[in-house]
């Protein structure tokens, strides 16, 4: 399987820029400016990522890591077939079934998972990585399956939209609860002020 760049992200638009390619191209700018080079890119985002970013679930759904379109768009599509290889690979390494997963067929894998979750974040794919090891998904037996990681991926898009709901009403709680209290306009002019102070002089004196 072999798929070019513009096949994955979609061909430029022509004449005036559409918002969404001018957004795409901050997004790009703001991942370089980041994290660098695509070879910086991939020494940082190494598999050792994967239990950190499980230990902050919210932050892999709703921090500003790159999805891999962007990462498409700003450093190649080969260098996301590249990246997601490590993460396959690794993952070949930690099971300890018999038959390994081919290097042609973790590209092909890899090339699939980058046009079908184009909008996944580099920091969620760790994460379903995390959750492939640990068994959430069931586990492999005798062989590494693709098949088996792309249903199990499929059950992990369908978890990431629930767990993306209910992580931003947390933050959006956490928001309001931080806020100062609510003005109820209950305020009294300098006369009414001036005869409260009065009063209470009077009173004390």
């Amino acid at each position: 399987m072999d798929i070019n760049h513009q096949t994955i992200m979609g061909k430029q638009p022509e004449g005036q820029k559409s918002s969404s390619w001018l957004k795409r191209q901050q997004e790009v700018a703001d991942m370089r400016g980041r994290y660098g080079s695509a070879e910086q890119f991939l020494k940082l985002f190494t598999p050792d990522l994967q239990i950190a970013t499980a230990r902050n679930e919210a932050r892999a759904y709703l921090g500003s890591a790159p999805s891999l379109a962007v990462l498409a768009e700003g450093y190649g599509w080969q260098t996301v077939i590249v990246w997601l290889c490590i993460m396959i690979e690794n993952l070949n390494n930690f099971t300890g079934v018999r038959e390994k997963m081919p290097v042609a067929r973790q590209r092909d894998l890899a090339t699939l998972i980058l046009a079908e979750y184009p909008s996944l974040k580099a920091s969620e794919i760790l994460l379903f990585f995390h959750r492939l090891k640990c068994g959430r998904y069931g586990r492999f037996y005798g062989m590494v399956d693709a098949l088996f990681i792309t249903s199990s991926l499929l059950q992990f898009s369908e978890q990431r939209r629930t767990d993306i709901i209910r992580y931003k009403e947390e933050q959006s709680r956490a928001e309001k609860s931080a806020l100062p209290p609510p003005d109820t306009g209950n305020y009294i002019t300098r006369e009414e002020y001036l005869e409260q102070k009065r009063l209470k002089e009077n009173k004390n004196g």
